[in-house]
């Protein structure tokens, strides 16, 4: 990759634009504009090489994807691909567009929920709100999460970072990718045609896997029919992955102790969906990636990126599985 002298034109999100300071101070030869919500698109924007995208308008940013000729890098703040882009971006990137993920920046703080999410059900938090609601005084006895197992569905960085922190807590990981390619961190990984012999030795199971046309619903009654009853499910990576309606009947029937969901197929949630009203069920609004540190983080990722582009040097945190759409 080369890149023209004089430093290229870099747009960011609003949501960003806390960042410009930093990235000014660091990279004074380049230009950097945030691109305000719901404005139309400036004719300064349009020669711009590199967009940094948050959150932005679907129409502006197909805007800017037809009007800025010379952009040859988007750079998403996001660890999955699957959300982003339609036919002006695929057309976009036959015609040579780079596009990436923030590998890192949310690893941190999703594997800190994973964490508290499992902590909250093997301490039987949910029991314990629900007798002090009756203000009743009842001592229940939670499971001990040393000595227990983990099942982590995805061993990249979310996995990793979920991994290393449930083993230094005493818990058994087990991780399941693809082709059962060894990863960091982990005390044994397994291919993916071998998951469903562990579920039943599972103690918590932990989806953290991008979407891909292989694994849409594969979570489904047969799953659950095979966990433990005192298992409780995590769902961290994206809602399609597991059918909504099996999971209801599971906590229905009481075939699983909990669940703790972060992403749905529909989102948000309709007030009217039936995972709401679960018992031992909790629900949070996609935000187990929010964190303090967030922003600081997308910056090191981005400007990890931004060096190698300025460099000429292949980018990272390009799609691995380009057939698979991650």
């Amino acid at each position: 990759m080369t890149v023209a002298t004089g430093g290229p034109h870099v747009l960011i999100t609003p949501n960003l634009a806390e960042l410009l300071p930093q990235l000014r101070e660091r990279y004074p030869q380049c230009r950097f504009t945030s691109v305000p919500e719901d404005e139309p698109v400036r004719a300064e924007y349009l020669d711009a090489e590199v967009i940094l995208r948050s959150a932005m308008n679907e129409d502006t940013f197909d805007e800017l994807l037809s009007k800025c000729d010379g952009l040859r890098w988007v750079q998403i703040t996001a660890a999955g691909f699957d959300w982003v882009g339609g036919d002006i971006m695929r057309r976009r990137l036959d015609e040579g567009l780079v596009y990436t993920r923030s590998g890192n920046s949310y690893n941190v703080p999703i594997a800190e929920y994973v964490i508290g999410a499992v902590l909250l059900h093997q301490r039987a938090f949910p029991d314990l709100r629900e007798a002090q609601e009756r203000r009743e005084w009842v001592r229940i006895v939670g499971r001990d999460l040393i000595g227990s197992t983990m099942l982590v569905f995805g061993t990249g960085g979310i996995g990793r970072e979920v991994a290393w922190r449930a083993r230094a807590l005493g818990v058994t990981v087990i991780g399941v990718n693809r082709a059962g390619t060894p990863a960091e961190g982990f005390d044994r990984v397994v291919s993916f045609a071998d998951h469903l012999a562990l579920l039943p030795e599972a103690d918590s199971v932990v989806l953290a896997m991008p979407l891909t046309r292989e694994n849409r619903y594969f979570f489904d009654a047969e799953r659950f029919a095979a966990m433990k009853e005192t298992g409780i499910l995590v769902n961290v990576g994206r809602g399609a992955l597991v059918v909504e309606d099996a999971l209801v009947d599971a906590m229905r029937q009481g075939r699983i102790a909990g669940a703790v969901l972060d992403v749905f197929e529909e989102e948000p949630l309709p007030p009217e969906h039936r995972l709401w009203g679960q018992p031992r069920t909790t629900v949070t609004p996609h935000t187990s990636f929010r964190g303090s540190g967030n922003l600081q983080r997308l910056y090191a990722d981005f400007c990890a990126n931004f060096d190698l582009y300025l460099a000429g040097e292949p980018l990272t945190g390009t799609k691995r599985q380009p057939e698979l759409g991650y």
